[in-house]
């Protein structure tokens, strides 16, 4: 008998167990997957126990695991096919994986593990991350000053708004308001009072977190769209005038009109401005003809330092002049120049996301001037920008790791494509390329030691 009670004390205490969730919360991307942690203590094998996983109604589960088995169509159809258990239960790892993430996966979530004897549960939070639209501004005047509004939508959680000034101060405002809708994404704007600057631009950024900001920059000045209407207005009348006037010469004979045959060759390969699907499906052409470029270590320069595969620039060790050079995108070239016809390259800006805080990346000739210099920079915060206009900022669609360019001497055009998205970042306008030899361009910036690298 008491050999009975013994075996029974143990294995009355082998089932005991506690079901915990290392955190609580949990934050992903909408798109993404997730991984809601659990596990039991001690770390008993769960794999004769029955698991529930659950959000708002134990009777409709996410995930029913029974049998020793996962149950096929046990509860809420919007999870199947989306959700797993990631494996381990021998070690009392129960944790639950959840794929394709929309936003109505957000919420709390109920772990609950029961053996034959003892029951336990814990929960974890789930936040679906969306990112929302680049700030939309708009001025208008009240008295001697400048009303300018900042306006952002769709993201979830809710965002924080911040105002910066072009020293990078932040700006107070108690004139923040959110508003959601019925799909759950918030909106979010706010409006400051200033006197109007001709020379100062101010800053409004919508985000999560430092990482996943977006921001615009407006110069607040009084009047600038009335004058922008009025000279608008002056061009215009002064473009019908010339037009009437031509009308008149050439009915009077005294000025001939342009011949009408058209050169077909000519309008195949006429110049393609903006970002167009015609610009992407150059890209796809070009793309099998990619150039392998190499770093010319002549012009690799202290502080950079070169990488043993001949592609990859980082910073190196700082010293105290480096700190203060004036340049924060110290270049380096390519040993190979282009000066005719089609070319494509591509560049590694960021091997790991989020890990580069700055980089440009561009063409130039030799040596590098800023007349010559034609690139887009990032900065952390800032986000990306023509070198030619460090205050107008690129939108761009997600994080960017890998940039094509397409240097286009035909055309007179510089390309930047996400080659991540697939989607058109900037055509540059390029003057003055005849006879001239232009080099690939990068730089990792200074605010990390991540390489950049041509790929």
């Amino acid at each position: 008998m008491l050999l009975i009670f013994i075996a029974s004390a143990v294995t009355f205490s082998a089932a005991e167990f506690s079901v915990f969730v290392p955190n609580g919360s949990v934050s992903e991307r909408k798109g993404s997957s997730a991984v809601l942690p659990c596990g039991l203590t001690p770390a008993l094998n769960a794999k004769m126990f029955d698991l529930r996983w659950y959000k708002n109604d134990y009777n409709n589960p996410v995930l029913l695991y029974k049998d020793l088995k996962v149950q096929e169509n046990p509860g809420d159809a919007q999870y199947r096919g989306r959700v797993s258990l990631i494996g381990e239960l021998d070690k009392g790892n129960v944790s639950l994986r959840l794929e394709n993430l929309t936003l109505a996966d957000g919420g709390e979530y109920v772990c609950f593990v029961k053996s034959d004897i003892w029951y336990e549960k814990a929960s974890v939070n789930l936040i679906v991350r969306v990112l929302g639209s680049f700030p939309l501004f708009s001025l208008a005047e009240f008295g001697d000053q400048v009303n300018v509004s900042c306006a952002s939508t769709g993201w979830s959680p809710k965002p924080t708004l911040t105002w910066r000034d072009k020293r990078g101060r932040e700006l107070a405002t108690s004139h923040i308001y959110y508003k959601t809708d019925s799909k759950g994404l918030v909106s979010v704007s706010s409006w400051l009072l200033l006197s109007p600057s001709e020379s100062e631009w101010i800053s409004c950024s919508v985000g999560l977190s430092d990482q996943e900001m977006k921001e615009g920059r407006v110069l607040p000045r009084k009047e600038i769209w009335r004058e922008a209407f009025i000279a608008t207005l002056v061009l215009s009348l002064f473009i019908v005038i010339i037009l009437t006037a031509l009308l008149l010469l050439v009915r009077k004979g005294l000025f001939p009109p342009r011949p009408s045959h058209k050169n077909t060759k000519e309008e195949e390969t006429l110049p393609l401005t903006g970002p167009s699907e015609e610009r992407l499906m150059m890209w796809r052409k070009l793309r099998k003809n990619k150039v392998k470029l190499t770093v010319d270590p002549e012009t690799c320069k202290k502080p950079l330092t070169m990488k043993q595969d001949g592609a990859s620039v980082y910073r190196g060790q700082l010293s105290k002049s480096d700190l203060f050079q004036s340049s924060s995108f110290p270049p380096a070239l390519s040993k190979e120049g282009f000066s005719s016809g089609q070319t494509y390259w591509e560049v590694t800006v960021d091997q790991k996301e989020n890990s580069k805080k700055s980089w440009c990346v561009g063409v130039t000739q030799k040596p590098p001037t800023e007349e010559t210099l034609t690139a887009l920079c990032y900065e952390e915060h800032c986000g990306i920008y023509p070198s030619t206009d460090p205050h107008t900022q690129i939108p761009a669609e997600g994080h960017v790791t890998t940039l094509g360019l397409i240097l286009d001497f035909k055309h007179k055009t510089l390309s930047f494509i996400n080659v991540d998205k697939e989607s058109h970042l900037q055509t540059f306008r390029m003057n003055n390329m005849e006879n001239s030899k232009y080099f690939a361009l990068i730089s990792p910036g200074m605010k990390d030691s991540y390489p950049v690298k041509f790929s």
